[in-house]
């Protein structure tokens, strides 16, 4: 297994409200993005408590899919109540973050997700976007009144419709993977899919080079096309999964 990530400030923003975390080995471990909203601090605040939440609670990470999903369940709801409290002691009123990863256990995958940051999986060459924007565009979309190329470049591209922050509850989408044999696994902020379409994710993903250099190449790609926002990935590589 390789793992890798990178997070960047992009070209047009003047700070990073991205956080990131990956965590673990073969045998279990957890990645993670969050992309911050709420201007100068707050964002970077939120983005950063949730990834913090998850971070102590590592060590915690069960073994079987149910009580995984209940782990995630639970830290979301921990990591919402920080960053409301935060917002509420620092009179803010817009503040939050979204969330998506995963976290895995011998061949067990859980994949989290609340916003528009995604989680990709690549499989004998074909990539496939497995969690659903919580985005106004995505709604639109789904309306079948906008194209996905369409959806890129909206004016209300960055609102989205579920974000930790936004409620006293939040709820995140979950699911269960057994053994899936995936070859790659791509978590990715909104600064990157704004500028990448899938098929150039996976042409990147599937060059003969190292989970580093995957993520060096995409965030770069990422930036060539205009970096209009910040930019970050994690990648978890299954190097010497079994083939489909």
């Amino acid at each position: 297994m390789e793992l890798a990530y990178r997070t960047d400030r992009g070209q047009v923003r003047a700070q990073n409200e991205d956080a990131v975390l990956i965590l673990g080995d073969a045998h279990a471990g957890i990645a993670l993005v969050a992309d911050g909203m709420g201007g100068h601090e707050a964002g970077e605040v939120a983005s950063g408590l949730v990834i913090e939440q998850f971070r102590r609670a590592f060590p915690t990470l069960p073994a079987t899919p149910l009580a995984m999903e209940t782990w995630f369940r639970d830290n979301v709801e921990l990591a919402n109540e920080q960053v409301l409290e935060f917002a509420k002691q620092s009179n803010l009123v817009m503040m939050g973050t979204t969330i998506a990863g995963v976290c895995w256990h011998d061949e067990t995958i859980v994949i989290v997700h609340i916003g528009d940051s995604r989680v990709y999986a690549l499989r004998g060459g074909t990539l496939q976007q497995l969690t659903e924007d919580h985005s106004y565009v995505n709604v639109l979309k789904q309306l079948g009144e906008l194209t996905e190329e369409e959806m890129r470049i909206h004016p209300k591209r960055n609102i989205i419709t579920r974000a930790i922050g936004s409620k006293e509850h939040v709820e995140p989408d979950l699911q269960v993977f057994a053994d899936p044999e995936f070859d790659t696994i791509l978590i990715c902020t909104d600064g990157l899919t704004t500028h990448l379409t899938d098929e150039a994710i996976k042409h990147a993903l599937t060059r003969p080079i190292s989970a580093d250099a995957k993520a060096d190449m995409l965030i770069d790609q990422a930036n060539r096309l205009g970096g209009s926002d910040n930019i970050t990935v994690a990648l978890v590589q299954f190097t010497d999964r079994k083939r489909g």
